[in-house]
């Protein structure tokens, strides 16, 4: 299908023009920053420079299911310019989102408990936590309303589509 002036063309090619921005962000921080910064944290705090690695490993881990998210989301934008955005393809993407945006604040949960039963860092470390965590479940909880809100429309859609 062609696109049109529905499907939000322009909006559609700044939104993958972003994206395209985020993951290119999102590839510096996996290679340099994130191992710059905890290398640094192991020298400035000695003490806990044992959770050098295991912390890496978390925080990589968050940056790919950011970037898996991100890649979700660039299909999704595909599949409304094609018009096709009623289908099974897209319930798919929505529900690897859903996993993404779950899987990240398990993650940060876990963080958190580590930090709150270990005493690490300042308190507004374990502010931080919380306030990810919160906006996670948010999240998580908006997509799946959202998914809803799909199936009602690509049913509805079917059904219009059928007494057409």
């Amino acid at each position: 299908m062609t696109p049109t002036p529905q499907t939000h063309p322009v909006a559609i090619r700044m939104l993958k023009a972003l994206i395209a921005l985020l993951l290119a962000i999102a590839a510096a921080v996996h290679i340099w920053l994130l191992p710059a910064v905890s290398s640094d944290f192991a020298v400035d705090a000695p003490e806990f420079a044992y959770l050098r690695i295991p912390y890496l490993i978390v925080c990589e881990l968050l940056m790919l299911g950011f970037d898996i998210a991100l890649i979700a989301i660039w299909r999704l934008l595909s599949l409304t310019a094609s018009s096709s955005v009623f289908s099974d393809a897209a319930f798919r993407w929505v529900g690897l989102i859903i996993g993404c945006i779950s899987f990240d604040t398990a993650l940060v949960i876990g963080l958190l408990a580590h930090n709150l039963i270990a005493s690490l860092g300042p308190p507004i470390l374990v502010i931080a936590l919380t306030i990810l965590t919160v906006v996670g479940t948010a999240l998580t909880l908006l997509m799946i309303v959202m998914r809803g809100l799909l199936a009602a429309a690509t049913a509805q859609r079917e059904e219009l589509e059928a007494v057409i």
